[in-house]
């Protein structure tokens, strides 16, 4: 098992044993973990933090473990003054996932369902579930080195976030009345994914074979098809009642369709470039008045920060107007932003992709060519004063960049997370049920509570157990085909839960389970006191991996060998 065995004896008495912290007598020699670092040296931490390949695995934009132990670690106190920072920096990337959240993906995919004309579940459960995890998905199926014995169970404790806390959240916000077709197809797929995985791992020992990776990845696609197949039943129903109430009725003389007609005396008066320069820099004009203006130097201060990542955030991403009036269009920003957004887009995948880092130059110039024509033909057809029609266009370069930022800043998130987890001595485990879920998650729920307060709760409820399907698609069951198919001697790759997994999905299916229960007893009216009982049992899962993480109690499933805390230098130098 690539273990060497140490006997461990008391030094005073060499004929009695001497258990250590459940690990009785296997120790694991020098792990190929980042968390490793903790243990070494301080003048031999920089060196690696900069080469060791677990540490570079959590790099994104920035190595903060280089940064943490090449800059900070020298002195406590300056350690801790950094490790502040990191933190402060970690509220400003939440607060860039709930800006760009709220201001630019909530009013997209809200026009974009109704112009689909599809009802709040399917939208929920495609749309907008698709919208919140197509960047993992897209980083699983371009990346595919999901390696760590932790895939597991981070994705189980990001499903009991949104399928437990997260719907607990919304139901204490907006109570409604569900569908019970609906809401029992949604909880029997969710059910079904979990306990399917979980069965699988468990019954082939962890060795799975291309079938039963196949097996896994096919539940997904079914139920999609399954809710495309009862859209598409549902719209001819309509339509085909509508066909007969129109048939049926007569004709109602005064109900004639007026040609609203607007004056054009100054549109026609006025250049179509007035005061675009003008128009731009209002645009732009993002500082928060009210904060600024308050006494408190906090607020102030918070008022300036968040200046440049919203002037940022308007140039990359477009704005969807519901009406001709916008106060915040502007016809230079538009034309910009035609060339801009997909250039950049482009520009991150051949930076991230491996196969186009070498032509990111050709890339550029080719993105470039083909759209600066589309910018300078809106130029000519497009005026300052009123939203062209044709600006419903730009709702694909909304989604574009929506999607790029919420990915860059949740993955920037999850490693900085990770090295402020590896910084404050924590392992790997309770990082990921802890730190990683509630920064993966945080965008997924800012997002279903503010559909739900806009009065949408059905459409966030139904996402939530949309992103579980979803969620363990794309970082269990793509990542286990990917690995099955690999050239191997055996023919078939060994996977693992990681040491809470059995724990969150024992606690995702009772917790679904007394969720169902409650929505049968209430006639499918969920009210704050289910939310309650959510709310309670996530809190319970969190109380047993901290008294996990301190040993107090065994986690189900548990092997402590796995943890970095339970690695010690010394074990190497004993015998």
């Amino acid at each position: 098992m690539g273990i060497d065995h140490f006997e461990c004896f008391n030094a005073t008495n060499q004929t009695s044993l001497r258990l250590r912290r459940h690990l009785t007598f296997a120790q694991p020699l020098v792990p190929d973990s980042c968390e490793r670092i903790v243990f070494l040296d301080r003048q031999d931490r920089c060196k690696y933090a900069n080469t060791n390949p677990s540490c570079l695995s959590q790099v994104f934009l920035f190595n903060y473990n280089a940064i943490f132990y090449c800059k900070c670690d020298a002195d406590d106190l300056l350690g801790l003054a950094c490790t502040v920072w990191l933190l402060l920096e970690c509220v400003l990337i939440f607060w860039v996932i709930y800006f760009t959240t709220i201001h630019y993906f909530v009013p997209a995919l809200t026009v974009i369902a109704r112009m689909l004309n599809m009802n709040e579940y399917v939208a929920g459960e495609t749309i907008l579930t698709f919208g919140n995890n197509a960047p993992s998905i897209f980083s699983s199926v371009l990346g595919l080195k999901n390696k760590s014995r932790h895939g597991y169970s981070d994705t189980m404790s990001i499903n009991l976030f949104m399928g437990v806390f997260a719907t607990s959240l919304i139901m204490w916000v907006r109570p409604l009345a569900i569908d019970s077709s609906y809401f029992l197809r949604a909880m029997g797929f969710v059910l079904l994914y979990v306990t399917f995985v979980d069965f699988t791992i468990y019954f082939t020992r962890g060795y799975i074979t291309i079938g039963w990776a196949v097996a896994l990845s096919l539940i997904c696609p079914i139920y999609i098809a399954i809710v495309l197949i009862d859209q598409c039943l549902q719209n001819r129903r309509d339509r085909a009642l509508s066909t007969s109430i129109r048939n049926t009725a007569e004709l109602d003389p005064e109900y004639i369709t007026h040609v609203r007609t607007s004056s054009a005396t100054n549109t026609v008066q006025r250049s179509a470039n007035d005061k675009i320069f003008l128009q731009f820099f209002r645009s732009l004009d993002t500082l928060d008045r009210s904060r600024f203006s308050s006494p408190w130097a906090f607020c102030k201060l918070w008022a300036l920060v968040k200046v440049v990542p919203m002037i940022l955030l308007r140039l990359f991403i477009p704005e969807i107007y519901t009406d001709q009036s916008a106060h915040s269009y502007s016809k230079l920003l538009m034309c910009i932003q035609i060339t801009l957004t997909p250039t950049l887009t482009m520009a991150f995948i051949a930076e991230k992709f491996d196969k186009l880092s070498d032509r990111k130059v050709l890339v550029l110039m080719v993105c470039v060519v083909a759209l600066l024509p589309l910018s300078i033909a809106a130029l000519f057809y497009s005026r300052t004063d009123t939203v062209p029609r044709w600006y419903k266009s730009m709702e694909a370069l909304n989604l574009m960049g929506c999607l790029l930022v919420l990915f860059v800043m949740t993955k920037e998130l999850n490693c900085l997370l990770e090295a402020v987890g590896i910084i404050v001595k924590r392992s790997h485990t309770f990082i990921g049920c802890t730190l990683y879920t509630w920064g993966s998650g945080w965008s997924d729920l800012l997002l279903n509570l503010s559909l739900a307060r806009r009065g949408l709760p059905r459409m966030a409820f139904s996402a939530c157990y949309g992103s579980i399907i979803f969620s363990i698609f794309s970082s269990v069951c793509i990542p286990y085909l990917f690995s099955a198919i690999e050239p191997s001697p055996t023919g078939n790759n060994y996977v693992t839960k990681g040491t809470v997994g059995d724990t969150a999905s024992t606690f995702l299916i009772i917790s679904l389970g007394l969720t169902i229960l409650y929505a049968v007893s209430t006639n499918f009216m969920l009210r704050r006191t289910g939310a309650l009982v959510g709310i309670t049992m996530y809190v319970l899962f969190l109380i047993f991996c901290v008294l996990t993480e301190f040993e107090v109690i065994h986690a189900y499933g548990t092997d402590h060998t796995k943890d970095h805390d339970h690695y010690d230098e010394s074990y190497s130098t004993r015998v």
